[in-house]
């Protein structure tokens, strides 16, 4: 029985490393190919896999797009466990290093090529788009909920969600609109300044009082 098990888990472990093998092909080949370019057929190609293999793990391109979701938000939620772990203890200082994460991360050229191409990937197909990608931001909304309650623990459950929701769409307005604005590294600099601004007064409901 122990030899059996053992094999089991070892074609259970084999089969997850697959799995993620092709996630990992499809996320390549939605950044550097772009969503026009995303098939079940190219992604088999770029992983190096027969079609029918590839569709073992992920019967549908919608499937496929499910768990490239799944990957992301894990990859994130890891990214912010080990930023917490590094982070002060002072609850101010705990919230920068948030918000300073995820406006680096916008600022990178992969983040922004990845979500804009993920977000055009969204519209093409036959499910609940919408769905999908909330499950994804939920994410986000949650890490920035519990920073903004840390930050300020008397404001209650609902305004603290508002307050995040609201510091979310300024993050992820900047992956669109941050290259439009300026090429110039200084002039990016300053308004990732006033960002960290902003994202406090936010977060302390300070910017619409009066």
């Amino acid at each position: 029985m122990q030899v059996k098990t053992q094999r089991t888990v070892g074609r259970s472990r084999a089969g997850q490393e697959t799995a993620q093998r092709v996630i990992e092909s499809a996320r390549a080949l939605l950044m550097r190919e772009g969503y026009a370019q995303f098939s079940m057929r190219n992604v088999a190609s770029h992983a190096s896999m027969h079609l029918a293999n590839v569709q073992y793990y992920f019967p549908t391109r919608e499937a496929l797009v499910r768990a490239l979701l799944t990957d992301t938000g894990a990859r994130y939620r890891a990214a912010y466990e080990k930023l917490l772990t590094q982070a002060p203890v002072d609850r101010v200082e705990r919230f920068k290093a948030v918000v300073d994460y995820n406006l680096r991360d916008v600022a990178s050229e992969p983040t922004r090529r990845f979500f804009i191409q993920l977000w055009a990937l969204l519209s093409t197909l036959d499910g609940d788009s919408n769905e999908l990608l909330n499950e994804l931001y939920r994410i986000d909304l949650e890490q920035l909920s519990e920073r903004i309650a840390e930050l300020e623990p008397a404001v209650e459950p609902a305004e603290v969600r508002r307050r995040a929701t609201l510091l979310a769409a300024m993050i992820e307005g900047l992956v669109l609109v941050r290259g439009a604005h300026s090429d110039q590294p200084a002039e990016l600099r300053r308004l990732m300044t006033y960002a960290h601004t902003m994202a406090l007064q936010i977060a302390r409901g300070a910017a619409w009082s009066a």
